[in-house]
């Protein structure tokens, strides 16, 4: 009978100890960053802490990278107390993001910074002009054109990773052709454009659709239709003419209503 009381005794014991064990067994998790601020193309270095009962421990954790706005929201499956690396693209929005690591029902948030990055290339291809915004920033300059000795000033509004084209407007000939921003420029001599007439401008082709009557701007010949005295004479005696013409023809009908009545 003893033998037995001992025996569950002990039974009785080694349930309570693993059963304390199992409710006394903790996890803690945590996310350290090798610093707070990151410039496009660096790499994030991080490592997910995960402790049981105070000692190191190596699981699978998932971790989150996210923008302020949740629009970019990108996963890693990583193993804890180990450093990893995650690279900041230079598409990635400039301001804060936040880095999420979840493991057992426990989630930890940090914060870090992307600084931004204004950043622009030139290209110039036969007669047209590429704008491409390589910057985590929506790129809104007044650039400068030049054609041979003319110079072209264009606005250009250009969102992140996209690019604009804007075709360049000349008679026929070969023009030295020039773009800057007043911090960035690319050049090219003896580019040949096969143009008619002679006007020399720049055309943004998402304004005109192609069109080569679209929005070519010389500001010379834009001058010479806009200012109403530069105007032929001509046109300005016949527009008169025809308003006066207007004028009388609707005064002859008010004055036949009027000897009805």
């Amino acid at each position: 009978m003893k033998k037995k009381v001992v025996l569950s005794s002990v039974l009785l014991i080694l349930v309570l100890v693993l059963t304390f064990s199992f409710v006394a067994a903790e996890y803690s998790l945590d996310v350290q960053l090798d610093k707070q601020t990151y410039s496009s193309g660096d790499n994030i270095r991080f490592n997910v802490i995960l402790l049981k009962d105070s000692l190191p421990v190596s699981e699978q954790i998932t971790v989150y990278f996210s923008d302020a706005a949740d629009k970019t929201r990108l996963t890693q499956t990583i193993v804890s107390n180990q450093e990893n690396l995650f690279p900041i693209e230079k598409s990635f929005i400039s301001g804060f993001w936040k880095v999420e690591a979840e493991y057992n029902n426990k989630t930890v948030k940090r914060i870090f910074l992307v600084k931004e990055n204004k950043a622009v290339e030139f290209q110039i291809q036969d007669d047209k002009i590429t704008i491409k915004n390589n910057g985590n920033v929506p790129y809104t300059k007044t650039v400068q054109i030049m054609i041979g000795d003319k110079v072209i000033p264009q606005t250009v509004n250009i969102d992140i990773d996209e690019a604009k084209d804007i075709r360049l407007v000349a008679p026929s000939g070969d023009y030295d052709i020039r773009i800057t921003d007043g911090e960035n420029s690319l050049s090219k001599q003896n580019v040949h454009l096969t143009g008619t007439g002679q006007v020399i401008g720049a055309l943004d082709e998402d304004i005109s659709g192609g069109s080569a009557l679209g929005t070519a701007r010389d500001p010379d010949i834009a001058d010479k239709f806009l200012v109403p005295s530069k105007l032929p004479v001509t046109f300005i005696f016949v527009g008169a003419v025809f308003g006066l013409g207007i004028l009388l023809a609707i005064e002859r009908f008010l004055q036949r209503k009027v000897k009805k009545f």
